[in-house]
C-alpha cells in the first residue's frame, strides 16, 4: 500500500506504548504535554530518549530550560494524558491544580504515576519534523504496586 500519512499513523497505530507527560518549567512557569514516543538509550550512561515535534510551543522551551521529568503514567490517569496533550488546557494551572511535588532538578513529578525520570538535556538530534531529545538521568523512582497506562490504536488500555 502506497504510503500516505494515513496509513503511516495507522501502521504505528498497532504498536502499543507507554503514556508519559514530559514535565518541565520555563521562566518561572511549569508546562508539560503527553508524550508516546519515549524509550531509554542507554545505561552507561544513563541515558534515555523522545521525539519532539518541532512545530509545537513546547520544542524550543524545553531545548532552551535544559532539564524536564518523564512521568510515567499508571493506570487510570487517562484524563490526565488527554489534558496534556490538550492544546486548550492551561498546563501550568493544571500542574498547580494537581499539587505536584518537585524532585532534585526542581521540576514537577505528577502525583500517582507508575514512575518519573528526571533528566537535563544531554542532546536534540534532527528527525525530520520532529527533535530527538536525549536526556541524561540525573535521579528516578518508582512506584511498584501500580500497573502501567498503555495506548494503542487510539485508545488506553491497561494490563
Amino acid at each position: 500500500m502506497k504510503i500516505t500519512d494515513d496509513v503511516f499513523k495507522n501502521a504505528l497505530s498497532h504498536f502499543p506504548s507507554g503514556v508519559t507527560v514530559i514535565t518541565y518549567s520555563h521562566l518561572g512557569k511549569h508546562s508539560g504535554l503527553t508524550v508516546s514516543s519515549f524509550s531509554s538509550l542507554s545505561l552507561h550512561p544513563p541515558l534515555i530518549l523522545f521525539c519532539l515535534q518541532k512545530n509545537i510551543t513546547s520544542h524550543d522551551p524545553i531545548r532552551s530550560a535544559g532539564k524536564f521529568v518523564v512521568n510515567i503514567l499508571a493506570r487510570g490517569q487517562d484524563s490526565i494524558s488527554n489534558q496534556f496533550a490538550s492544546g486548550k488546557t492551561d498546563k501550568h494551572a493544571l500542574i498547580q491544580e494537581l499539587k505536584c511535588k518537585t524532585g532534585e532538578l526542581d521540576i514537577p513529578i505528577l502525583p500517582g504515576i507508575l514512575s518519573h525520570i528526571e533528566c537535563e538535556v544531554e542532546q536534540f538530534v534532527d528527525g525530520g519534523d520532529h527533535s530527538i531529545v536525549i536526556g541524561k538521568v540525573i535521579s528516578a523512582g518508582a512506584e511498584d504496586s501500580l500497573r502501567p497506562l498503555l495506548y494503542y490504536r487510539r485508545d488506553y488500555y491497561s494490563i
